[in-house]
């Protein structure tokens, strides 16, 4: 007796969902260089930093090595030239893992810089956003806000209140 064929089910095809209806994570819409100008001066200015403090690092590890090795060399012990090898392998050690150390910072310091500048570039451009609609359309727009988290949180109350007190006085 023949076994009939094996039928293999087909998988339903489902179209992707309209991008309307696609759920994105909150941090996939953000412009994280809202005045790249200013973030990006940030950003280089603190890896220039952590450069030249990881160079200043390197500098006096290198240093204190060979100071190291030369006094092994006058001293003449039995050993000298495994003890030598052992401060080399030592050395390639300690580099590797600062070119690590240093390769997290650089990293780390742009991100954390871009994500804090964000919160201080971000209160600019509402600002000037904000200067801007009145010079275009003469009329005080509505009272500005900053975003949970913002830096400068105590402008908008005072700029508020100040657009307040103006427009009472002009309407006397």
């Amino acid at each position: 007796m023949e076994k009939p064929p094996r039928v293999v089910p087909r998988p339903k095809f489902h179209p992707p969902a309209p991008e309307k209806d696609r759920v994105r994570p909150v941090w996939y819409k953000r412009q994280y260089l809202v005045y790249p100008r200013f973030q990006l001066t940030l950003i280089i200015l603190n890896t220039l930093i952590t450069t030249g403090l990881f160079t200043l690092t390197v500098f006096l590890v290198m240093r204190s090595h060979l100071f190291l090795e030369t006094l092994v060399r006058q001293t003449r012990l039995p050993a000298q030239g495994l003890f030598i090898q052992l401060m080399t392998e030592q050395l390639r050690t300690l580099i590797f893992y600062m070119v690590v150390a240093f390769v997290v910072a650089v990293l780390s310091t742009a991100v954390l810089t871009m994500l804090i500048s964000h919160r201080m570039a971000g209160p600019i451009k509402r600002l000037n956003g904000f200067f801007s609609q009145i010079e275009k359309t003469g009329e005080f727009p509505q009272e500005i806000r900053f975003r949970d988290g913002d830096f400068f949180q105590e402008l908008p109350p005072r700029i508020n209140q100040a657009f307040l007190a103006i427009k009472k006085r002009w309407l006397r």
